[in-house]
């Protein structure tokens, strides 16, 4: 891959900065939590580049903060972050792009409010 532009680096670190900040939104028990808190991709990096989307990739809508633990789950499969923390932000984003189906295909179905 790659060595990311420096406008990159900069909405990278924008991306986890704003996602660090907020602590981990996963686990309303923290002491569920496990390691610091992360800035994790709701909708994977690979599969925006993959559709030619690289200028979404840190788009901050895209993520939340997990701790390590939740974000290593998650990204392996293991145990997908609940549906009901995706923030609204995100089902925006992913709707922009139409991707709304992937959130779905990963958290599962949004319940109507």
């Amino acid at each position: 891959m790659r060595p990311l532009t420096a406008k990159e680096a900069e909405t990278a670190l924008a991306f986890k900065l704003t996602h660090w900040r907020s602590g981990c939104q996963v686990h309303e028990n923290r002491s569920l939590c496990e390691g610091n808190v992360q800035a994790a991709h709701l909708i994977p990096k690979q599969a925006l580049r993959r559709r030619g989307l690289h200028e979404y990739v840190w788009d901050p809508r895209n993520g939340i903060g997990a701790c390590e633990r939740a974000h290593r789950r998650s990204d392996s499969g293991l145990e997908r972050f609940p549906v009901g923390v995706i923030p609204e932000s995100a089902w925006e984003f992913a709707r922009e792009l139409g991707l709304e189906w992937y959130l779905e295909k990963l958290y599962g179905q949004r319940r109507a409010a």
